[in-house]
C-alpha cells in the first residue's frame, strides 16, 4: 500500500506544481540547487521516495508502479489537480512510470537520463551492487559508484557533498532500491503518455547512455529531445542552472 512520503516544498502556490523525483542513491536535497531557481516561478515539490531520506522502509524491493502509486496517493492527500512531474535516472523511471499509469493526473513531464528498461547486463551489475552492499556496507561500492556517476564531473563541493550523503545512507534500503530496478521497464508507460515530454540527455552518461533517451523519444510524439554533450549521470544535480533554465523555457513554452 502507498505510505507517506517525506516531502520539502517551496514556492508560489498558484499555477504549476513541480513533483521532483530524486535519482537512486540520492534523496530529496538532490533537488536544492533546482529549486532555488523553479521556487521563484513555480511550487516545488521534492519527495523522499520510499527507502530513502527519512521517508518509509519497505520490506521487500519495490518495483517503479508501486513508487508511482506512492506519488499518485501523495498528490490526492496534497489536493493538487495536475502535477508536472520531473525526474532523474531511476527517478525519471518513476516519472514515466507514474505519467503513462495517471495520465490525467500529469500535466507534462521532464525526463533527465532516463532509462527505458533494465537491460540484462545493467541487471547483473545491479544485482552484484547489491549482494556488495548487504555485504560491506555502503563503503564496498563507494569509489565506483561516485566515479560513474560524476564521470569527468570537476572534484567539487558539489561532488563531495554527495559522496557524503550517499555514504551515511542505511546499506539495506540502498540495497532494497537496487532489487527494485532489476527489471524495471517503461515500455509499457510510455504509450499511454499524453503530456508534453522533455527529455534530456547526457552524453558523458555511461550508466544510462542517450539511447535509452532517445528510444523514448521515439515513442512520445509531444516530446522534445535535447542532448548535453557534456552532461554526465545526474544533470540536475551537476548542472543545475543549465538545466533548471531548460525546464523554465519547456514550461514557459
Amino acid at each position: 500500500m502507498p505510505v507517506a512520503l517525506n516531502y520539502e516544498e517551496g514556492g508560489p502556490h498558484t499555477g504549476q506544481v513541480l513533483l521532483l523525483i530524486h535519482p537512486m542513491g540520492a534523496d530529496l536535497s538532490f533537488w536544492n540547487a533546482c529549486r532555488a531557481i523553479w521556487q521563484m516561478q513555480y511550487r516545488c515539490i521534492a519527495v523522499d521516495l520510499r527507502n530513502a531520506g527519512a521517508s518509509p522502509r519497505s520490506a521487500s524491493p519495490l518495483s517503479i508502479e508501486v513508487q508511482a502509486a506512492d506519488i499518485e496517493a501523495f498528490r490526492r492527500e496534497q489536493a493538487i489537480d495536475r502535477l508536472v512531474v520531473v525526474g532523474c535516472a531511476v527517478g525519471a523511471m518513476i516519472a514515466s512510470a507514474y505519467a503513462g499509469m495517471f495520465a490525467d493526473r500529469c500535466e507534462a513531464l521532464v525526463l533527465s537520463n532516463p532509462g527505458f528498461r533494465t537491460l540484462p547486463e545493467a541487471r547483473s551489475m545491479l544485482a552484484q551492487r547489491a549482494a556488495d552492499v548487504r555485504r560491506g556496507g555502503m563503503a564496498a561500492v563507494l569509489a565506483g559508484v561516485v566515479d560513474s556517476t560524476f564521470l569527468d564531473c570537476p572534484k567539487d563541493e558539489r561532488r563531495e557533498d554527495f559522496l557524503e550523503r550517499f555514504a551515511s545512507q542505511d546499506p539495506f534500503a540502498y540495497a532494497l532500491q537496487i532489487e527494485g530496478m532489476l527489471t524495471a521497464d517503461t515500455s509499457s508507460h510510455l504509450p499511454r503518455i499524453i503530456c508534453p515530454a522533455l527529455i534530456v540527455a547526457g552524453g558523458n552518461d555511461r550508466l544510462l547512455p542517450p539511447d535509452h533517451a532517445r528510444q523514448i523519444h521515439e515513442v512520445l510524439p509531444r516530446s522534445e529531445y535535447v542532448l548535453m554533450k557534456e552532461g554526465a549521470h545526474f544533470i540536475p544535480y551537476q548542472r543545475p542552472d543549465e538545466f533548471a533554465g531548460l525546464v523554465t523555457r519547456f514550461l514557459n513554452g
